[in-house]
């Protein structure tokens, strides 16, 4: 998915979850961290997700640019080890 201030990258498309997933989650959040990296701005949360009795939360990461344009590069079912890694 793309618009002109929204990336959906294929990588954050390859476990099924969509846009809606995304914000939904966003609107849902769990926990989140925002940090600086290289001048962007990126924001890596959890969320509830719907849909899906088997999937509780998701993890998302995005970057978002100087320009205000947000990247989703990352989204799956919730691991545990999410919260480990940058």
């Amino acid at each position: 998915m793309s618009s002109d201030r929204v990336v959906f990258t294929a990588s954050a498309d390859k476990h099924g979850y969509d846009a809606e997933d995304v914000l939904y989650a966003y609107t849902h959040v769990k926990r989140r961290r925002v940090f600086l990296k290289n001048g962007d701005e990126y924001v890596k949360f959890t969320g509830a997700h719907h849909g899906d009795s088997l999937v509780l939360s998701i993890e998302v990461m995005m970057r978002i640019g100087a320009n205000g344009r947000v990247t989703v590069f990352h989204v799956n079912a919730e691991q545990g080890n999410f919260w480990d890694k940058d």
